[in-house]
């Protein structure tokens, strides 16, 4: 039973994931490159521009990072009863938040998702859909600081100072497995 209710919701929330991300990637993309022009035409009028490694990989990385930032940002409820509906019938310890010195026995069954999501917020309020929000905004701080280290990094670089021709860098990305791959040629 456990299975016929977790997995349309799991289907659901990969699908929703995927289709989010999707969409947010190509827009902040867009957006980035849309920046990097107007940019390159102001520098252009005052003198020579150039393309740089850090000017083509940028705008990857940001929108990399702010796709999973917004799906998983969305669809957090969504993973909240999920997850619920996964360790249904089991028997389970929480912390008490309220005092933090003890800890409270959790054993829950749902007939269906809704049932799961009524439950949810009649027993612990609907705040508790966006549990492990912090742990989230926590993870993608620390996404963002590193790509902004690398931003930072890469301006200072020597390397920086020479220009990178339009056919010498290529950036390759890949949503599903959250993976990007640059290759410079030299």
């Amino acid at each position: 039973m456990v299975i016929l209710t977790a997995f349309p919701f799991l289907v659901l929330y990969t699908l929703s994931w995927d289709v989010i991300s999707q969409l947010v990637h190509s827009f902040v993309l867009r957006l980035c490159k849309r920046k990097q022009n107007r940019q390159a035409d102001h520098n252009l009028s005052k003198s020579s521009s150039r393309s740089t490694l850090v000017d083509s990989v940028w705008p990857e990385l940001v929108s990399g990072t702010v796709h999973c930032f917004v799906a998983d940002l969305t669809l957090l409820p969504l993973e909240i009863v999920m997850n619920r509906l996964h360790v249904q019938g089991t028997r389970a310890i929480v912390d008490n938040v309220l005092d933090a010195k003890n800890v409270i026995p959790y054993q829950s069954s749902y007939n269906t998702a809704a049932q799961c999501v009524e439950s949810l917020i009649e027993t612990e309020g609907a705040p508790s859909l966006w549990k492990g929000l912090s742990a989230v905004l926590l993870q993608y701080l620390l996404r963002f600081t590193v790509v902004h280290t690398a931003k930072v990094i890469l301006r200072r670089s020597p390397a920086e100072d020479s220009p990178i021709s339009p056919g010498h860098a290529s950036i390759t990305s890949n949503t599903l497995n959250d993976s990007l791959t640059v290759n410079v040629e030299e």
